[in-house]
């Protein structure tokens, strides 16, 4: 019997610094709903209907993320 090999998923966390403050969150990169910096109340990411519209500064991404 072979073993199919599991889809991995193309969503994640990524490590955002708002660009007003410099404060880092870490976020979904399929964001429902907008996002905003717990500090200086800035958006940090918008829904599109898939993939975030990050509007902040990418500190890091996991590797493996699409």
């Amino acid at each position: 019997m072979k073993l199919k090999e599991l889809p991995r998923p193309s969503s994640t966390y990524i490590r955002v610094k708002c660009r007003d403050c410099g404060a880092e969150a870490l976020i979904y990169s399929h964001v429902g709903s907008v996002v905003k910096c717990k500090v200086c109340g800035a958006v940090l990411a918008e829904p599109t209907g898939g993939k975030a519209r990050i509007l902040g500064e990418i500190v890091k991404e996991p590797s493996g993320a699409s």
